[in-house]
């Protein structure tokens, strides 16, 4: 089910009618709970037994972790078990072609006969997301955050909570599970943030990434055709496509869960004003960076054991965190484009500007305009890498972008200027340093009448089949 479905619509009134009904807490979990499974099947019931294999092993490996007498050793086996299980189930059905194909790819470059039967998987919706809530579950209780769930159905409801189950944002335990016990009531404030969150992340993705997308790729499924000013503008629309289409994911998912009486975090804080690589991944997908922090970086020794071994985990961590985006050569790649500009921002304040104050001393608004561009500069490089369909298709993006490679004919009409140019706005206005006072604009009548007339645009054109999430494939 898509969040701007009809079909999701209807799911949606039957569970919150039954959700807020009922007086019971535990009834209502339940229910949320239900809700969810039917949520997930919707999608193909036979993934239902895979989600309850990733639920089980987290429920059961947190209680062996969990046993009074149990040993250090014990612990690290239980968690240790826990991981790989679920590391080996989204491996299987990630990664399991993606190896493959790349092994008969290599024996075939060295002459080798490569006639080897390839698993052709399909993808379950939302295994990265709920693997790493599994993970980050047992994870947590290994370390004491938390005490361990005995109730199934409670770890359950965690990793399989309908509205961020599928794409994000990537929720700690530690912050869900009291969530469960609080007496929630559907208060004038809970409705007006959730239905406001959602109304933001319905015009993000109905009224704006969809109608992005086909422009993005049509220059990407034949960039040969294209002049280079066309693929770059292409590359900045698909740098504004992604962006409202997961932040408006986000956005949905905290408004639903919010009318559900559950805060969610937040996942997307304006990363295109960043004028640091290490302040967009504070602002860009919220969740994940913290989680590949908190689970990746840190478990790999973090900055613990000097400079070279810091750079060594950076680049690790960002680049499993590209793999983790898709089974492609073309996340690799992204990944170490990240983590290189990572290493180098390190270095330039660590290092390299300290050094050069007494020389020269930059005024502020310059260097930070020359930090956004920089910025901006890598993050659009790479976001031609990540679209691309292919390494070829990678190094011809890149091309066009540098302006290094004889492009075709065909241009773009102004509709790619425009795309950059609400993206920018909404930065502007989002900015709280930025936010001009418009008291008029604050006040809720107008609001309401602005969001319900960008949501009937957005109904006005929006295409008779709901597109999917572009994070749904990841």
């Amino acid at each position: 089910m898509i969040f701007t479905s009809l079909t999701f619509l209807l799911f949606f009134l039957v569970v919150f009618a039954a959700y807020w009904l009922v007086q019971n807490n535990k009834a209502r979990l339940l229910i949320l709970l239900a809700g969810s499974t039917v949520f997930y099947g919707w999608w193909d019931w036979r993934f239902l037994g895979l989600i309850a294999l990733v639920i089980g092993v987290s429920w059961a490996s947190a209680l062996m972790m969990a046993r009074p007498g149990a040993t250090r050793q014990a612990q690290n086996w239980a968690l240790a078990v826990g991981v790989i299980v679920s590391l080996i189930v989204l491996g299987i059905f990630k990664y399991t072609g993606f190896f493959a194909d790349s092994f008969a790819e290599l024996l075939g470059r060295l002459g080798l006969r490569a006639d080897m039967p390839t698993l052709r998987i399909i993808l379950p919706v939302g295994i990265s997301f709920y693997v790493f809530q599994a993970i980050s579950y047992m994870a947590d209780v290994r370390r004491g955050v938390l005490a361990a769930e005995p109730r199934l159905a409670r770890v359950a409801l965690y990793i399989a909570f309908f509205p961020q189950l599928v794409a994000g944002p990537i929720v700690r335990a530690a912050s869900f599970f009291p969530q469960m016990d609080r007496t929630k009531h559907l208060g004038r404030r809970a409705i007006v943030v959730g239905l406001r969150a959602f109304a933001i992340g319905f015009v993000y993705k109905a009224l704006l990434a969809d109608n992005i997308a086909p422009l993005v790729d049509g220059v990407y499924g034949d960039l040969g055709a294209w002049s280079n000013g066309a693929v770059a503008l292409a590359t900045f629309a698909f740098a504004a496509q992604i962006y409202f289409d997961f932040a408006g994911y986000s956005l949905m998912a905290i408004g639903i869960a919010r009318l559900f009486g559950y805060h969610i975090p937040r996942n997307f804080n304006f990363p295109y004003a960043s004028a640091s690589i290490t302040d967009f991944w504070r602002r860009w997908h919220m969740s994940l960076s913290f989680w590949l922090r908190d689970y990746l970086f840190i478990p790999l020794g973090g900055s613990r054991h000097g400079r070279f071994a810091y750079y060594r985990n950076l680049m690790a961590t960002m680049v499993l965190g590209g793999l983790w985006h898709g089974a492609a050569w073309t996340f690799v790649l992204w990944g170490l484009l990240h983590g290189g500009a990572l290493i180098v921002h390190k270095l330039w304040t660590t290092h390299l500007k300290p050094a050069l104050r007494p020389l020269f001393n930059m005024p502020r608004p310059l260097g930070w305009v020359l930090g956004l561009v920089l910025t901006q500069a890598v993050v659009l490089a790479g976001w031609a890498i990540f679209r691309a369909n292919s390494f070829a298709d990678a190094m011809q993006a890149l091309g066009a972008l540098g302006g290094l490679r004889v492009g075709g004919a065909q241009t773009l009409s102004l509709m790619a200027l425009l795309i950059i140019a609400v993206l920018a706005l909404d930065h502007i206005l989002g900015v709280r340093r930025w936010r001009p006072n418009w008291r008029p604009l604050e006040r809720p009548e107008l609001w309401w009448a602005g969001a319900g007339a960008a949501i009937a645009l957005a109904l006005s054109i929006y295409p008779l089949t709901a597109a999917p999430f572009v994070y749904f494939q990841f």
